[in-house]
């Protein structure tokens, strides 16, 4: 990918996001959670929301949704309700976490290294 490529990508993910996003569930309910990444996938954002209380986190997922912004340029999340486009966006967001832990795992080398 080039790097204007590159930089127009990049150009479409959200700046001001704040790094919380509390969502609330139809029964009332709401989570608390830290904003882990944005995918795009088939021309859409996509946006991994990770549970910060530890029993909303028992079994270690996150949520996913379909993320857009309004006219103001408030966050409009929707639910992925394709289970081949969820399947999708899984593996987007597995490439993700797999080179933010590449990357981690040669910083921590390199800082042992001095």
């Amino acid at each position: 990918m080039g790097n204007d490529e590159q930089s127009k990508a990049e150009a479409d993910f959200p700046a001001e996001l704040p790094d919380t996003i509390t969502l609330t569930f139809e029964d009332g309910s709401e989570a608390e959670c830290f904003v882990w990444g944005f995918v795009e996938v088939e021309d859409k954002l996509y946006i991994s929301l990770l549970p910060m209380d530890e029993e909303e986190d028992e079994e270690g997922g996150c949520y996913l949704y379909q993320y857009d912004e309004d006219e103001n340029g408030e966050p409009i999340l929707g639910y992925i309700e394709d289970d081949a486009l969820l399947d999708r966006v899984v593996e987007a967001f597995d490439r993700l976490f797999e080179e933010e832990e590449s990357e981690y795992d040669e910083l921590v080398a390199q800082e042992e290294l001095e």
